[in-house]
């Protein structure tokens, strides 16, 4: 192949111009300090720029997102929620110096620093961000979060959450619902009310102790009679109520010749109880305790002397002894061993007190003295005095003593009569379950309710409930009329069985239960006077103090620990998503240094490397441009051209 000069020129020339090109990038290079400064540099290396460049952009925005967020965090946590845990415990101090029953500076003015706290929780919640924005409305940050009314606040924004988006697959809601830390519900008014339904002779036995019932498996009780010895066993297998339980008792006591006892329901109509009357009567198996009124005998000596006051004298030790056969036995056998025959002691035949027969045809002129003159025994047996041939002994006014057992099972224990008992015995509380059907009256253990008025509040809508109506007869009749009051309430038998709840179902209202002024404490009664939310506990609070109601202040103290727990509880979720903040903003500071660090070493160039580069392609463009000027000589046509 011939290599013509034109061939030749051309090579030349083309080298020439890539040396030049080459020579121009890497200046550009230089001069931007980029290794990639179009897409024709590095493709692949731009897709990879573009992706890095794309997260960097990201995490920016995410970092915006993040102060943004992190200013309604600080809003709420430095400012806002510091100051309503103030108030509450400025309230919660009121509420103790006012049921305080030695507090005598004026509960009025205890009222007074009430109703500043509530305007600044007023001001509290209506608490604005930068342009006008309401902190605690949700997504209607342009409404007023809430309204004062006549006992409570009222809620007028709306329950959206604001979201911002903190990561590829994260986001925080930074706003507070209003209605929520406001007018949480603290708790349900009456879910812990005792009412104390009265035991009646048709209270179901499947009711008692709050419907968990009693055992009546095999249910039979023992009761013995210990003066007599007398022991009747009663079957309450088949009972269904009290009265079935009474009845069986008394029948088979009476049948089984035991009649100086009754079973009947207690004074306070809660449980059962036995009511004993003294009948005088021993017998050998009574306790030497029960007699003397219960007072028994001092045995700590224990001897008396049997002496016909001459050369006859037997000394006879009781100190062992517990029942009045111990007594008889013990002076019998003394006697005996004593060679005295025909002096017996026994009963006497009215069966209350000893009696000591000497039935020899000439009697032995015998006497019963003590042992000193310290000594008692014989005169607390009743038995001191001539044996001429009788001595009749001195009633022994033993106190009625009875025991209660279990024959298998735990029906006595159930019904609250286990025991040993002297003289009247009143068993313990058998709680029974109150039913819709329970009349009023029946209520604190028959007693009932006080009467009076009941006022109610639920944001601006109130209902006064009169229990002095009589239309009001049962629990249901009380229970039908809260709930048609037309407030947004329930009020139904509380989890216990043993009072009324009222649960208030409308969330951004404030709902208080009082009494009507000067019109009983029936609220009190029921156990459901206060409020179930913080904002209208500040409100009851006051008005108890401006009615200097000491009582109804005490039962508020609890609802003010509720309150602060409460809101403790937000102050620790505000809390928590501030460390959340924190801790996403240091993750994506360590994220920009790396995209930041991988987009460098995709884009940026090496400037040692190309400060090397630079100069060879220098020295290469400029030996080009020699050697070309050299094999190229230009001729008097190249000028014409």
């Amino acid at each position: 192949m011939r290599v013509t000069n034109s061939m030749i020129a051309n090579r030349v020339n083309f080298n020439t111009q890539s040396s030049l090109s080459r020579f121009l990038e890497l200046q550009t290079q230089m001069s931007s300090g980029r290794r990639i400064n179009k897409p024709s540099d590095d493709p692949i290396g731009i897709i990879r720029d573009l992706d890095y460049r794309n997260e960097l952009s990201k995490i920016t925005q995410y970092q915006e997102n993040i102060n943004q967020a992190d200013n309604w965090i600080r809003t709420y946590d430095e400012t806002i929620i510091q100051s309503v845990v103030n108030n509450v415990n400025k309230a919660k101090g009121a509420a103790i110096n006012g049921a305080d029953s030695s507090y005598d500076l004026g509960r009025p003015a205890l009222a007074d620093e009430v109703r500043s706290a509530i305007e600044s929780l007023l001001d509290l919640g209506n608490s604005q961000a930068e342009g006008g924005r309401y902190l605690f409305s949700g997504f209607s940050t342009d409404v007023e979060s809430f309204q004062k009314q006549a006992n409570g606040f009222s809620f007028e924004g709306d329950n959206g959450i604001i979201n911002y988006k903190i990561g590829s697959n994260s986001e925080i809601g930074v706003n507070l619902i209003g209605s929520d830390v406001f007018l949480g519900q603290l708790s349900i008014l009456g879910e812990d009310a005792d009412l104390n339904a009265a035991l009646t002779g048709s209270s179901l036995l499947a009711d008692l102790h709050n419907g968990q019932g009693i055992n009546q498996i095999p249910g039979t009780i023992m009761i013995r009679d210990l003066n007599l010895g007398i022991n009747t066993a009663i079957d309450l297998s088949l009972a269904t109520d009290i009265d079935d339980v009474l009845t069986q008792i008394n029948s088979d006591l009476i049948a089984n010749g035991i009649t100086n006892i009754t079973a009947q329901i207690g004074d306070a109509n809660n449980t059962l109880m036995f009511v004993t009357t003294e009948n005088g009567l021993i017998s050998t198996t009574t306790p030497l305790d029960n007699i003397n009124g219960g007072s028994g005998v001092d045995l700590s000596i224990g001897q008396i002397i049997v002496t016909d006051g001459a050369g006859t004298n037997v000394t006879v030790d009781l100190s062992s002894a517990t029942t009045i056969n111990d007594v008889i036995t013990t002076f019998n056998a003394e006697m005996a061993a004593a060679g005295i025959a025909n002096v017996t002691m026994g009963l006497n035949a009215a069966s209350t007190g000893f009696e000591i027969n000497d039935t020899n045809g000439v009697p032995l002129n015998l006497s019963i003295e003590e042992t000193s003159a310290n000594e008692c025994v014989a005169s607390q047996l009743g038995i001191i005095g001539d044996i001429s041939p009788t001595l009749a002994g001195s009633d022994l006014s033993p106190t009625v003593s009875f025991s209660i057992e279990e024959l298998g099972g735990t029906t006595a224990a159930d019904l609250g009569i286990l025991a040993e008992f002297k003289g009247d015995f009143v068993g313990t509380d058998l709680d029974p379950l109150m039913l819709s059907t329970t009349n009023l009256s029946d209520l604190k253990n028959s007693m009932g309710l006080t009467g009076g008025e009941i006022e109610i509040w639920q944001g601006e809508m109130s209902y006064i409930i009169d229990l002095d109506d009589p239309t009001l007869i049962t629990v249901q009749d009380l229970i039908d009329e809260f709930n048609n009051s037309g407030l947004d309430i329930t009020a139904s038998i509380n989890s216990t069985g043993k009072g009324i709840q009222i649960a208030n179902n409308d969330t951004t209202r404030s709902f208080t239960i009082e009494n009507v002024e000067d019109s009983g404490t029936a609220a009190l009664d029921l156990g459901i006077y206060g409020s179930s939310d913080m904002i209208g506990s500040f409100f009851v609070l006051a008005n108890a103090l401006e009615k200097d109601d000491q009582e109804a202040i005490g039962e508020l103290l609890e609802n003010f620990d509720l309150a602060l727990n409460h809101v403790l509880d937000y102050q620790g979720i505000i809390g928590a998503k501030g460390l959340r903040l924190e801790s996403t903003r240091s993750r994506l500071v360590s994220q920009e240094l790396m995209f930041t660090q991988r987009l460098s070493e995709v884009e940026d160039a090496d400037i040692t490397k190309l400060i090397v580069d630079l100069s060879t392609y220098e020295n290469n463009y400029r030996s080009s441009l020699m050697a070309t000027a050299k094999i190229i000589q230009p001729s008097l046509l190249d000028f014409l051209r």
